[in-house]
């Protein structure tokens, strides 16, 4: 598995994603300002403040991996920058679905004839 997540950082590298403060940004969320709001693993601090310094420098997928899951039961829920992506994503899929959202033609006659 390491290979695959070193393998996914060089990509994300190579496309120029955003860093992880950005993606959280664009969802309308704070950046954080420091590794201890992101993670209370005094491990994960440490690593993160070696390789990257500052929290504006982490890129995306480490990010979403090492985030905290702010519930009492972890593993329930996503971390909430993931979660806030996947709700994003889910809402501009149905908003996108023509045939969810709006009322087909032959429909929507067919509902007048009868008085509703």
């Amino acid at each position: 598995m390491r290979a695959i997540e070193i393998l996914g950082i060089y990509q994300s590298r190579y496309w120029k994603t955003a860093t992880f403060n950005e993606f959280r940004a664009f969802f309308g969320l704070p950046k954080y300002t420091k590794f201890e709001d992101m993670t209370s693993d005094p491990e994960k601090i440490e690593g993160l403040r070696h390789f990257y310094g500052h929290p504006d420098n982490l890129e995306l997928y480490p990010g979403i991996v090492i985030e905290n899951v702010p519930s009492p039961s972890p593993g329930w829920l996503p971390p909430v920058t993931l979660a806030r992506a996947i709700f994003s994503d889910g809402l501009a899929l149905l908003r996108g679905d023509r045939f969810y959202t709006q009322v087909p033609r032959s429909m929507a006659v067919q509902t007048n004839q009868i008085g509703l």
